[in-house]
């Protein structure tokens, strides 16, 4: 079976490093033709995508693999509401919480991109 390529280089990447109460944050930007900008936090050689715990409860396939994770309390999906990182790489799945500071910094970086992005567009 051929897979459509839409020319996108995995390779082609833009990392931003963020400092927020003297933690350094590293965030990998990559541009997808059809989703736009992906964010994901790299962390420890792992890519983390962040995803809402409401949408992991409800989700089952995401559900039984969170619990089939070593050290991933998967009691945090119900008591409190919030995000959670998850990622995956050759070695399997992994997952944890995102903290508050996290989630902000990428909320944030979000909005600045678009800014950015159009100053870049303005500035050609």
């Amino acid at each position: 079976m051929n897979m459509p390529n839409f020319g996108t280089d995995v390779s082609d990447f833009r990392l931003i490093v963020a400092n927020v109460d003297e933690r350094e944050y590293h965030f990998i930007v990559r541009e997808h033709p059809i989703l736009g900008k992906i964010i994901s936090l790299f962390e420890n050689g792992k890519e983390y995508g962040l995803i809402d715990k409401q949408i992991a409860i409800k989700d089952t396939f995401i559900k039984s693999e969170l619990t089939k994770l070593d050290g991933f309390n998967i009691d945090i999906l119900h008591h409190t509401p919030g995000w959670i990182w998850i990622g995956m790489n050759q070695f399997g799945l992994h997952a944890r919480e995102a903290t508050y500071n996290e989630v902000e910094v990428i909320m944030k970086l979000k909005e600045d991109l678009y800014y950015i992005d159009i100053y870049e567009e303005i500035k050609m």
